[in-house]
């Protein structure tokens, strides 16, 4: 199966995000201090290698830099501008998409999926799970910060209706075949994370973090 919503934000969705957004990318709100807090406490005084997928220029990374200079740190994301950006900020940037990672096993400690996954095909999630386990280390770490929803829903994404965003449980693509266990799991509403007044309070999101068993 071809995947659709991949292939348009590689081509100009991505990018289009980027310039959407960019103003706000570099805003310290209440979403960058929750995420970067609980990130920082996995961060140990060794050096480690973390990559974030859904990047963009690199906001969080380069505050988690601060904290931990001595970490090695990496970004994915399917917008080349936003890429280019990162790349001149110090921090080595890729552009990709979660199911196809540029990088060899075993070779990170943390993976941060940082509202990324609700814009992934479906028809990737299995791809997605095996290249999380196959770049991640033994005792490695997954971190996820998105939408979440007990029950699978999905609705048009407004700025190309060919997309179709879902909301979920996001974990359980990583739980289900027993490879990782969830060690920390805490929920928010998305209105409150970014002060926005007009949405409504039953969108929630959730801040998970797994651990690879072996």
């Amino acid at each position: 199966m071809k995947s659709i919503q991949k292939e348009i934000f590689l081509k100009h969705e991505g990018d289009n995000w980027y310039l959407r957004n960019k103003k706000n990318l570099n805003y310290k709100n209440l979403n960058n201090k929750i995420l970067i807090s609980r990130v920082s406490k996995l961060l140990k005084k060794k050096k480690l290698n973390v990559l974030e997928i859904g990047c963009s220029n690199g906001n969080n990374l380069v505050n988690l830099k601060k904290i931990r200079k001595n970490c090695n740190y990496f970004g994915v994301d399917p917008s080349r501008k936003a890429i280019n950006i990162l790349n001149k900020k110090k921090i080595e940037g890729r552009v990709g998409t979660a199911d196809k990672l540029d990088f060899k096993d075993n070779s990170m400690d943390i993976i941060i999926y940082g509202f990324c996954l609700y814009l992934c095909d479906i028809s990737l999630y299995d791809k997605i799970f095996k290249e999380a386990y196959r770049v991640l280390k033994k005792k490695g770490h997954i971190v996820i910060f998105d939408f979440y929803s007990k029950k699978k829903f999905t609705f048009n994404y407004v700025h190309d209706l060919r997309i179709r965003t879902i909301k979920r449980d996001f974990k359980k693509i990583f739980l289900k075949k027993n490879s990782f266990i969830l060690k920390f799991e805490k929920f928010f509403l998305y209105n409150k994370i970014f002060k926005k007044n007009n949405v409504k309070n039953k969108d929630k999101v959730s801040l998970s973090i797994l651990q690879r068993r072996y």
